[in-house]
């Protein structure tokens, strides 16, 4: 039963290094690399710091299991400031890194042969930790970029699903829920009563004067909802490994257990890393954006135009979405697999997020001479798969 289970799993974007490698190896050339959601943008320089300063200082023991104190009470600052959402830090839980915070969702708030509702194009570990924990994963589309699609959304309740994930601004589209997606979740979670997962990893890539607003600030959701976040993307922390979930206290001590009898506790020197972080923050953040909204320009110019592809702009996130023509290339994986074996550009094909509708994601949070550089091989690529 096991093998089959884990033989269905989508695999996970970082399942390509491998290839990556071999490409690299083999070939004698740099891949440039528009896999991998890990932004090029170095820590802030008080984070690392911070992390030295509590080795030195001998934090290197276990902390709490619901993680530093300090920590805690420094994110509800945060939230507020950032999203508006008034917690406190007994509705804090700071986990081994976001995903970790969205495995102990999946886990500590259903049963095996609970149902809950996926919206794709999806982020590939929102169905595969589901499917490891024995749920049954319920799915419709969004609508483009990434809205509710009420009707579809209505059908699936007759399945009395328990939950519903929404990860805005999406991944891998960049599209962001607005006021209408916002005020039918609340409406669905609060007749059907769901659980709702809101994944904001991602929540301060937004652009052109659009505002991020987290679906835990409606009355209505608040009690039914958990929010992760993290220091990876942001702040440029992945390798610290620390994100948190956040939500009404009787939901998060069902998250507080899976964590205490798994991993116990996050790094503990790591979460002071992510505490100097939170000092004079906004400058970084704002940094960050204004950086990738150039590189969000350069991308879409750059395919703009390209026979056979059609990218749209994206609201948020630092990937763009785009979409190939069927006819001309009837499979993204083939696709992805041909841009990388002849062009040595990656990218992650659409086939990994739910999606066979000719589409693949392009993160462009590198280096801009690698994006330049990566622009120029796939229009050389496409330009030399169309010539009459």
């Amino acid at each position: 039963m096991f093998r089959d289970i884990f033989d269905a799993i989508p695999p996970s974007p970082v399942s390509l290094l491998e290839m990556v490698e071999k490409i690299e190896r083999e070939k004698g050339t740099r891949v440039v690399r528009f896999d991998v959601a890990e932004p090029m943008f170095a820590p802030p320089w008080n984070a690392v710091k911070g992390t030295m300063d509590a080795l030195l200082k001998g934090k290197h023991r276990y902390s709490s299991s619901w993680g530093v104190p300090e920590l805690r009470h420094a994110i509800t600052q945060y939230l507020k400031e950032t999203r508006g959402l008034d917690y406190t830090a007994d509705e804090i839980l700071v986990t081994t890194g976001g995903k970790f915070a969205n495995f102990a969702f999946f886990l500590g708030l259903f049963k095996p042969g609970d149902s809950v509702v996926l919206i794709k194009p999806y982020w590939t570990s929102f169905r595969a930790v589901p499917m490891m924990l024995g749920l049954k994963i319920l799915e419709t589309w969004a609508r483009d970029p990434y809205h509710l699609n009420e009707e579809d959304l209505k059908g699936l309740m007759k399945m009395r699903p328990r939950g519903i994930v929404v990860n805005t601004p999406n991944n891998p589209t960049g599209g962001l829920l607005d006021n209408g997606d916002l005020k039918l979740l609340n409406d669905l979670a609060e007749d059907y009563d769901l659980y709702v997962l809101s994944d904001e990893i991602d929540w301060a890539y937004v652009y052109d004067g659009r505002r991020f607003v987290s679906p835990a600030s409606l009355s209505g959701l608040r009690e039914r909802t958990i929010v992760t976040d993290g220091f990876s993307k942001i702040f440029g922390m992945t390798g610290w490994r620390v994100g948190f979930a956040v939500g009404p206290q009787e939901l998060l001590r069902r998250l507080h257990v899976v964590q205490e009898h798994t991993v116990s506790a996050p790094t503990t020197f790591a979460q002071y890393g992510c505490l100097s972080a939170l000092e004079g923050y906004m400058d970084h953040i704002n940094m960050v954006v204004r950086a990738c909204a150039e590189k969000r320009r350069l991308v879409v110019d750059g395919l703009k135009g390209l026979k056979d592809l059609d990218c749209p702009t994206p609201e948020g996130g630092f990937y763009v979405y785009p979409r190939l023509d069927a006819k001309r290339f009837p499979s993204t994986e083939a696709f992805a697999r041909d841009l990388l074996e002849n062009a040595g550009v990656a990218v992650i094909p659409g086939e990994y997020f739910g999606d066979s509708r000719g589409h693949f994601r392009l993160c462009y949070a590198i280096p801009d001479e690698d994006l330049k550089e990566g622009i120029r091989r796939i229009v050389t690529f496409f330009e030399s798969r169309t010539q009459p």
